[in-house]
């Protein structure tokens, strides 16, 4: 059995990874407390209570993690949050809003931050053990500049470049290390972000499940095959 940490692990495509990965060791980590404690619960999984962009958490997060694993076979890095709003929509409301400047920095710092602070604190223990996995869920934002959604477009960009800065330094000590890219997902996200999407934009949607599969997949490759980074979308949605 394999012990894999999972950020973001409470709800939507965290939540589906999970469920697909069940026969494994988990440590479910998410900020909604509720909602990481209910799914760790009803799989006898073990849940830790985290918001990735603050360093003092994720460090505490470690400590339980080294506690709790002998080993770390896997990390994945789920968490995230979703804004959009052109500079030129700014004036309105709903956008204002969305695109206020304190939650862009809570979104960069979760969505790019969160995963550095993650990476910092576990690969060197991957390093040491000289084995070890970490997947990205990142976006099609993260390989493509979307007009509409700039700041999300800059974190997922930020973190696939630094992941793509990062793997060959982490390859030269058995470490693999794989982007995800989904387009859009039907979960969720955007409600949470108080940016409900129609439903005709919805219907082009992947489901948690597809990029769960794809974790999967990625994770079942042998060692000595790594995939830099993987896109996968609904075929209606490009």
């Amino acid at each position: 059995m394999k012990n894999i940490i999972i950020t973001g692990a409470g709800d939507g495509v965290g939540k589906a990874i999970v469920s697909m990965l069940k026969s494994e060791n988990l440590i479910l980590v998410d900020i909604e407390k509720d909602n990481v404690e209910a799914v760790a619960k009803n799989l006898n999984q073990k849940a830790f209570v985290c918001d990735v962009s603050d360093t003092k958490q994720v460090k505490k997060l470690k400590e339980f993690v080294i506690k709790t694993f002998d080993k770390i076979d896997c990390l994945i890095n789920c968490a995230g949050m979703w804004t959009k709003g052109e500079i030129s929509q700014l004036g309105i409301e709903h956008f204002a809003k969305i695109n206020d400047v304190d939650r862009v920095k809570k979104l960069i710092d979760t969505n790019f931050f969160g995963i550095v602070a993650m990476i910092n604190e576990f690969a060197p223990i991957m390093m040491k053990q000289n084995y070890g996995q970490i997947i990205n869920i990142n976006s099609q934002s993260g390989v493509e500049v979307e007009e509409f959604c700039p700041i999300y477009n800059a974190s997922k960009h930020g973190s696939y470049a630094y992941r793509k800065a990062i793997q060959r330094d982490l390859a030269k000590h058995n470490v693999k290390i794989t982007d995800v890219c989904p387009g859009l997902i039907k979960t969720n996200f955007y409600v949470r972000a108080n940016d409900k999407l129609p439903e005709e934009i919805m219907c082009l949607g992947l489901e948690p499940e597809d990029v769960a599969k794809t974790v999967l997949y990625v994770l079942n490759l042998p060692h000595e095959i790594t995939i830099p980074s993987i896109e996968v979308r609904h075929i209606k949605n490009y």
